[in-house]
């Protein structure tokens, strides 16, 4: 009997375990950029916000695909992250409760600042706010 309760509080630990997301606002983009340079944007498309999830539900809407199917074939190529899919380094991580910003710079002395949401006890990538911040910017 005490082997099926260890066996079902594993199989229930594993399927509830952590879907995504970091332990620091600059970990949720590191990790968001470590998984797309793995090749798996499947894994990456977890440390987005749920903000930035509905972002591309909406921009998929119609094209028949899921937000997530678009993510995985919009980024593809790392790239196509702008700065954050050259080598950075985080310089700054300012939080304000649930919300923080991050400031990267890269190896030619770019800055940029990324976004990142408290979300269900883990930090995730507020990519929806990092482009609309960077669209005010070219305005």
């Amino acid at each position: 009997m005490k082997i099926y309760v260890i066996i079902i509080l594993a199989i229930l630990i594993s399927g509830c375990g952590n879907s995504g997301g970091s332990d620091s606002p600059s970990n949720s983009v590191k990790d968001f950029v470590a998984a797309l340079k793995e090749q798996n944007p499947g894994k990456a498309w977890n440390y987005l916000s749920k903000g930035s999830q509905q972002m591309y539900d909406g921009i998929a809407k119609n094209r028949n695909q899921s937000g997530k199917e678009y993510f995985e074939k919009s980024v593809s190529n790392v790239s196509s992250l702008g700065m954050m899919g050259m080598d950075f380094e985080v310089m700054d991580e300012i939080k304000d409760g649930d919300k923080a910003t991050i400031i990267i710079k890269t190896k030619d002395q770019s800055t940029s600042e990324l976004y990142s949401l408290k979300e269900g006890g883990v930090w995730r990538l507020d990519y929806a706010r990092t482009i609309e911040e960077s669209m005010k910017k070219v305005e």
